[in-house]
C-alpha cells in the first residue's frame, strides 16, 4: 500500500505561485476574569510581522471563518501553516479553495509523540520515542546513544536490583547528553535539524515495516503521519515555506506569557498588552525623557 501510495505522489505535481504568501494561524486561549477568550492570530512567515490578533468570545467555525477572510485574501495562493485542530482542513478550504497549501506543525507533532509515552519510559520506550521523532528531525545522535544503552542493559537485566540500580543512572546520563546537543545548538544559534525529504521517508518507512510489534498508541500515530504525510512534508516544495509554528509560539510567549493568560480582568487589559508587544516589535515604545530614579525624586510628599 506504501509502496503504491508513494508512486502516485512522486507523479503528483504541487502547483506553487512564486507570489504565494505564507502565513502562520494559531490560537490562544487567554481568560477575563472566569470568562474563557480566544485570541486568533496570522503571522506573515517572512517578516515575522503580525497580519492579524483580535480577541473572540467563541472560536466556532464561523468565528475562524470570518476572521480569515478579514485579513487575507482569498483570491491569491496562500501557504498557511497551523496545528492537527480537525476543523481546520474543511475551514480552510471552504475559503481557499485550490489556492491552499496547509502545512501541519511538525512541532506540534512532536509534541503528540512525546505525550504517546509515558512520563517515566525504560530505554526502550525512549529509543522508540526518538525513532518516530526521527522521521522529520535528525536525532541519530540521541538514537545512537539510546542503542549503547540498550546493549549494557543487556548485562543486567537479569538481575532486578542491578537493573533499577542501572536504569536511574542510564536515563540520568541520557538526560545529560540531551542538554549538552541542545545547549551546543543554542551556543551555535542552531535549530534541530530537518531530515531531507528522502530521508524522512526512509525513517518512516522503516518504523511502518514493524508497525505491529508497537502498542495501539504508537500504531495510531504511524497511521495518523501516514495519512497526513503530503501536509506534513509541503515545505519541502516551497524553498522558505516554514515547517513549524515556532515563530508565532515565539510571539505568543513574549505577548502574554502562560502565567499571565488568567490575570486579566477585562478584554481591555489583554488587548492592550498584546498591542504594548505589537509596539515593541515594531520598535514604537519610545523611551521616557526621565529615568525611573529621576521620576521618584520628583516625588516626595515628605520635602518641606
Amino acid at each position: 500500500i506504501l509502496r503504491a501510495f508513494y508512486k502516485e505522489m512522486e507523479q503528483e505535481t504541487v502547483p506553487f505561485s512564486e507570489n504565494i504568501h505564507m502565513v502562520h494561524y494559531d490560537e490562544q486561549h487567554p481568560k477575563e476574569g472566569r470568562c474563557q477568550k480566544y485570541r486568533l492570530t496570522l503571522l506573515d512567515a517572512k517578516t515575522q510581522t503580525t497580519i492579524a490578533d483580535d480577541l473572540f468570545d467563541d472560536k466556532s467555525p464561523e468565528t475562524i471563518k470570518e476572521f480569515l477572510r478579514k485579513n487575507l485574501d482569498a483570491s491569491e495562493p496562500v501557504f498557511i501553516v497551523t496545528d492537527f485542530d480537525k476543523r481546520y482542513p474543511d475551514i480552510l478550504k471552504e475559503i481557499f479553495g485550490d489556492k491552499l497549501v496547509h502545512q501541519y506543525c511538525l512541532m506540534h507533532l512532536n509534541k503528540l509523540i512525546v505525550s504517546d509515552f509515558p512520563k517515566n519510559t525504560t530505554i526502550e520506550q525512549e529509543l522508540l520515542k526518538y525513532r518516530l521523532l526521527n522521521i522529520f528531525y535528525n536525532r541519530e545522535n540521541e538514537i545512537k546513544f539510546l542503542e549503547e544503552l540498550q546493549s549494557e542493559e543487556l548485562n543486567v537485566i537479569n538481575n532486578e536490583e542491578k537493573h533499577q540500580e542501572w536504569s536511574k543512572k542510564a536515563k540520568k546520563e541520557f538526560n545529560q547528553f540531551r542538554r549538552k546537543l541542545k545547549l551546543e545548538r543554542r551556543r551555535k544559534k542552531e535549530n534541530l535539524p530537518l531530515n531531507s525529504l528522502e530521508k524522512a521517508k526512509h525513517n518512516f518507512d522503516k518504523l511502518m515495516e514493524n508497525i505491529r510489534t508497537y502498542d495501539q498508541t504508537i500504531q495510531k500515530r504511524l497511521w495518523m503521519i501516514n495519512k497526513h504525510w503530503l501536509n506534513l512534508t509541503l515545505f519541502h516544495y516551497l524553498p522558505g515555506a516554514p515547517a513549524t509554528n515556532n515563530p508565532i509560539e515565539s510571539y505568543y510567549s513574549k505577548s502574554l506569557k502562560t502565567d499571565n493568560k488568567k490575570q486579566f480582568r477585562t478584554d481591555k487589559g489583554i488587548e492592550n498588552q498584546i498591542k504594548l508587544t505589537q509596539m515593541r516589535r515594531l520598535n514604537l515604545l519610545k523611551k521616557p525623557q526621565k529615568s525611573f530614579l529621576e521620576l521618584f525624586r520628583l516625588f516626595n510628599p515628605f520635602k518641606l
